[in-house]
């Protein structure tokens, strides 16, 4: 078998996928993959993340992941998929049974797809992503000739780990794939910066001389996971040592609850006493919703910046 040229890291989310990749060989850094997608009915965009959405369009038998599947949650709910993540570690439902979009009834059963299926076809679209970007380069540079991770919630019980390199097989992945927990790779990430790095060994070899701790938390957008580590420095030539020793239980508490959240917080003063929105209203409040919480959150502005919710 040829030896990889990369090793590539996957981030299979809730709410977004991205993949990252670094040359196994020389000092060159990471990189972020560009994503090719469907930005609108009628365009293709690159993007560094693909929105974790599969839309099925009227009368056509083809999924599509990523910003227009997103867009789409909004006006046609019923034929999205989404927060499958969320779903695969899920243990009160048969996670490859076919019921995604939940409780949709513009989609017929037979076109339903699974957490699993979904989650193989985002996988498969950043397998493609790769492919088509290093399309002519060498048989080397091919997609299922590069070392693969797949970073999982650390909360995520054998089950949910099975159920993840099961839909990576469904995409066509090889059978090397890893995984590799969430709290753990963003440890590593933050590791790799080298003044985070001295300033945690001159914590240990300082006053008081010994191991350090180091919680890391992990909020994402279904799931949020506590991780501590343990760190001491050995010897130069090893390295510092890392050992995690404990991992919170899985709590299905992310990006996806502070948008419901924030949709019954609006809701109230979008109607009359008394009323209730429509389903079809209430799904757009909720895409609304993570809008305007994506847009606060990455807002260098005043405190008091108003954020405009509109419902047709």
């Amino acid at each position: 078998m040829t030896r990889a040229r990369f090793s590539v890291g996957i981030d299979l989310g809730t709410t977004n996928c991205a993949l990252a990749f670094v040359p196994l060989e020389g000092d060159a850094g990471t990189e972020i993959l560009p994503i090719p997608q469907w930005d609108s009915a009628n365009v293709i965009a690159e993007a560094a993340t693909l929105p974790s959405f599969l839309y099925l369009p009227e009368d056509e038998a083809v999924w599509v992941a990523g910003k227009h599947a997103r867009n789409k949650a909004a006006d046609s709910p019923g034929r999205v998929a989404h927060s499958a993540k969320s779903w695969l570690g899920h243990h009160a439902v048969d996670r490859s049974a076919l019921f995604l979009p939940w409780g949709s009834e513009d989609v017929a059963r037979e076109q339903k797809i699974s957490p699993v299926q979904a989650s193989a076809l985002l996988l498969g679209h950043l397998r493609n992503a790769w492919n088509d970007g290093f399309a002519g380069r060498g048989g080397d540079f091919a997609f299922d000739a590069q070392a693969i991770t797949i970073a999982v919630p650390a909360s995520f019980d054998a089950a949910a780990q099975r159920l993840t390199l099961a839909a990576a097989e469904q995409a066509g992945f090889p059978e090397t794939v890893r995984l590799l927990e969430e709290p753990q790779a963003a440890f590593y990430h933050w590791l790799e910066q080298p003044e985070n790095a001295r300033s945690l060994s001159a914590a240990i070899s300082g006053r008081n001389p010994g191991t350090r701790h180091v919680l890391v938390v992990d909020v994402g957008g279904g799931t949020s996971d506590f991780s501590l580590f343990e760190f001491h420095d050995a010897d130069a030539q090893r390295g510092p040592r890392i050992k995690r020793i404990a991992v919170s239980d899985h709590i299905l508490l992310g990006g996806d609850n502070m948008d419901l959240a924030l949709a019954h917080r609006f809701e109230p003063q979008l109607v009359n006493d008394g009323e209730l929105l429509s389903g079809a209203q209430w799904a757009y409040l909720v895409a609304r919703s993570r809008d305007v919480k994506e847009q606060v959150l990455a807002s260098e502005g005043p405190p008091d910046q108003a954020f405009p919710v509109v419902l047709p």
